[in-house]
């Protein structure tokens, strides 16, 4: 809170002080008798009390002790130091002017109400301190958490980009011994799609109209290889291409399709993304090849660690009906 709204708060509370003061002292019938000056020593006071407990809070440091504990006995101390100082001066300057009789009576009931006033003031300063240290432990967490994220996303992307160049290349190697012309071609194709990966690799999302760009381009690189056994078909579903998606995470789904999907140019294999109002469907018949290479699931279980790490989201995977689908989440 701006130092000048909380004095603006001090001072209107001592205004209603003042005034409820002078409600019960007036006697019925008459005009209220209120002293001018009354609402700036009151607001003094306050502004002591306020500064007194904010420094014995700094003061008295927590270690083990609960929150609870610990503010108790900032509370009760402050309390004690306040109305014990607080009482004595104001006790020697009425002697001192002689306008005020001094009795016992006096004495405890200046006691008391410099105790109730610490107790309103010491209460609502300690409230406020706390609630500003909560914002802060809340704003310290919530920049360690997006940091953790940053660093999980950019873990999980480093780890996308050998994957994705490893099998590339073993085409690249085939196609140079089988064909060179299309093997050149093959490496123009290659070096765009990388382009696209080294420009996007430290986002944690981009528009899945360049998403789907991309995956165009990298089923011309399948369509190379595989001479047109797979296909794709995109569907607009109640989702826009405005959305946004994890980079290469079409690229990844269709690669997995093609990893254990066997397709010819006879008997192609469609693949389908249907693009949902929240999430992305990739969808194919179920074809398993009789001998495949072992597979340790690391290009899925990592897309499945970057949709929790940034939508809080995990991937689904369905199989049922002859059909494999793939639903990954989008940004809106």
């Amino acid at each position: 809170m701006p130092k000048a709204i909380n004095y603006l708060v001090l001072f209107v509370f001592s205004l209603l002080i003042v005034l409820y003061a002078a409600l019960l002292t007036t006697p019925k019938g008459q005009n209220l008798n209120i002293h001018l000056d009354a609402p700036f020593w009151i607001f003094l006071q306050c502004v002591i009390a306020q500064w007194l407990t904010l420094k014995i809070y700094h003061v008295i440091k927590q270690g083990n002790s609960s929150i609870t504990m610990h503010i108790a006995k900032v509370f009760f101390a402050s309390n004690l130091v306040f109305s014990s100082l607080v009482t004595a001066l104001v006790l020697a300057l009425e002697t001192v002017i002689g306008i005020q009789k001094i009795d016992t009576m006096h004495m405890i009931a200046t006691l008391g109400m410099n105790a109730l006033l610490h107790a309103l003031i010491g209460a609502y300063s300690l409230a406020f301190e706390l609630v500003t240290r909560l914002q802060g432990q809340q704003l310290i967490l919530a920049k360690k958490e997006k940091a953790l994220l940053d660093s999980q996303v950019k873990t999980l992307q480093q780890h996308i980009d050998p994957h994705f160049l490893f099998n590339n290349l073993n085409v690249l190697s085939a196609l140079i011994v089988k064909d060179p012309d299309e093997a050149e071609e093959y490496l123009a194709q290659f070096s765009d799609i990388y382009r696209y990966i080294l420009e996007h690799k430290s986002k944690n999302l981009v528009p899945l109209s360049h998403e789907l760009a991309f995956a165009n381009h990298y089923m011309a690189l399948i369509n190379t290889r595989f001479n047109g056994a797979y296909t794709l078909n995109v569907t607009q579903g109640e989702g826009r291409n405005t959305a946004e998606i994890i980079p290469c995470a079409l690229q990844l789904a269709i690669e997995n399709v093609v990893k254990h999907n066997a397709a010819s140019s006879d008997n192609p294999l469609e693949i389908t993304i249907d693009i949902q109002s929240d999430c992305i469907v990739i969808t194919n018949p179920l074809r398993l090849k009789e001998f495949k290479a072992h597979s340790s699931k690391i290009g899925l279980t990592h897309l499945n660690a970057q949709c929790q790490a940034i939508f809080n989201q995990s991937i689904l995977v369905d199989e049922r009906n002859g059909c494999f689908s793939l639903t990954l989440p989008l940004g809106v």
